[in-house]
């Protein structure tokens, strides 16, 4: 007796889940939404933007190079009109380059591997970074 009622039970769940189905489906298919309320969006294709509006190489040291030497010279070229910031873990130095745009800055790296970010900050307040990484071991290779 028990199984007959177990297999009546989710036969009515079965059929009330199709009941239910098909009144959704007829729901959602005669519903209608006036053009009225509709809303239009517009939208445009974005400008694409320039380039850095000024230049930056950094020359000294070379990305992804390992040193001997604590003391590091940077050194490279932007706009002289530029202001010139170089980010270590340790220090922070600002620099401004010469009328042909060359800048140059000693530093010194902690032990281990270093991360150096040098910044080119326009006068209109444009930014151009660039990150190295440089190696100071002690050991010969």
């Amino acid at each position: 007796m028990k199984a007959e009622q177990i297999i009546l039970s989710l036969f009515a769940v079965v059929i009330g889940l199709i009941v239910a189905g098909a009144a959704f489906f007829i729901y959602q298919s005669t519903r209608t939404i006036s053009p009225s309320s509709l809303k239009t969006i517009n939208v445009t294709a974005p400008t694409p933007t320039s380039g850095p509006s000024i230049p930056l190489s950094v020359d000294s040291p070379q990305d992804e190079s390992v040193v001997t030497s604590k003391i590091v010279t940077v050194s490279g070229k932007t706009d002289p009109s530029a202001t010139v910031m170089v980010e270590t873990s340790s220090d922070d130095t600002v620099v401004q380059p010469s009328s042909a745009g060359a800048f140059s800055l000693t530093i010194t790296l902690p032990d281990s591997e270093n991360t150096i970010l040098v910044t080119a900050i326009g006068k209109d307040g444009s930014e151009v970074q660039k990150t190295l990484t440089v190696a100071y071991e002690t050991q010969d290779f």
